[in-house]
């Protein structure tokens, strides 16, 4: 499997039974985790997926949408809270598969939107394989906790790594007075500076819409579904901060809107279409007529597009990141 084969996402409250067998079997397994007790699904939700604790919490699917990992950042007793803790888990066997590599591009982004200064990572002293990967993430040793017990009464030692984050900015389609009053979003994953209850209302329109799709869009939807992308793929009707586009690849960073002739007020849309791209998403438009009458064309389009941005980010350095944590 290849990393573009791979889809990172925020986690969804549904799933938490998958990612808490995940979890499990690399407990059972032993040795890559300090963790040694099972958790339960709602155990693990409030811990590691959406809980008060959590900053944000991201897992790795493949193509047929098989759960591959998961990749969780949230406030830790000790820590400032400007420093984020983090924790890796890859569906045992899959540790050489791109999963730890692709979750941290997300968290390490998601994490200086929300304007965290550094990332913690504790691993024990005989993960060598965890070691190698944060390493090459760029987090340098922090210190150490020396001979603690494993439930055997084995005694390992713990290395602490950090990461520094340089703060980025985050998105919002509202405007600067109600930018401002807004509180910073706590729980669910999500980071970004909304209210609980308007991302809820964002993920239930969301929602709505994907079950009742416009005609252009189910005629785009299917042509890019049956498109040679890459491996690429767009999700329908993705929340961004405060945003709904109608299409978007995440990865390379593309939303496409088809321009329905809805009511939508041009401020409201004006907002958001400069706040996507003050967080480096370029959007595409079409007119639901070109999508109906030629959407080979549009299609076309958006594959030049896909290739530009591909093309960008392979020309940018990048590092060759080992496996989990």
């Amino acid at each position: 499997m290849s990393a573009e084969t791979l889809t990172v996402r925020d986690v969804a409250p549904d799933d938490a039974d998958g990612l808490a067998e995940l979890l499990n079997a690399v407990i059972a397994a032993g040795g890559t985790t300090a963790l040694e007790v099972p958790f339960t699904p709602d155990a693990l939700d409030d811990t590691y997926l959406t809980g008060p604790n959590v900053h944000c919490c991201f897992a790795a699917e493949d193509e047929d949408g098989t759960l591959l990992g998961f990749q969780t950042l949230g406030r830790y007793p000790g820590l400032p809270d400007d420093v984020g803790d983090i924790a890796t888990f890859a569906r045992v066997g899959g540790t050489q598969r791109g999963i730890g590599s692709a979750l941290f591009t997300a968290t390490a982004k998601r994490a200086a939107e929300l304007g965290l200064s550094a990332i913690n990572a504790t691993i024990r002293a005989d993960n060598s394989g965890g070691l190698t990967f944060y390493a090459r993430q760029g987090f340098v040793d922090h210190g150490v906790t020396e001979g603690v017990p494993l439930s055997d009464g084995t005694l390992v030692d713990r290395v602490h790594k950090r990461f520094a984050l340089t703060a980025k900015k985050r998105l919002s389609i509202r405007p600067p007075a109600e930018r401002a009053a807004a509180p910073a979003l706590q729980k669910k994953g999500r980071g970004w500076a909304i209210t609980e209850s308007r991302l809820d209302t964002l993920h239930d329109a969301a929602r709505e819409m994907r079950r009742n799709p416009t005609q252009a869009q189910t005629v785009l939807a299917e042509a890019l579904a049956e498109a040679d992308a890459g491996g690429f793929k767009f999700r329908r009707q993705v929340v961004i901060g405060s945003a709904i586009v109608a299409f978007a690849c995440q990865p390379l960073k593309i939303a496409i809107e088809i321009d329905e002739q809805l009511d939508v007020a041009p401020e409201v849309a004006h907002r958001r279409d400069k706040s996507l791209a003050e967080v480096g998403i370029k959007l595409l438009r079409y007119p639901a007529l070109a999508v109906l009458n030629d959407v080979d064309s549009v299609v076309a389009k958006i594959i030049d597009e896909m290739k530009a941005s591909w093309a960008a980010q392979r020309a940018r350095p990048r590092t060759n990141y080992g496996p989990r944590r």
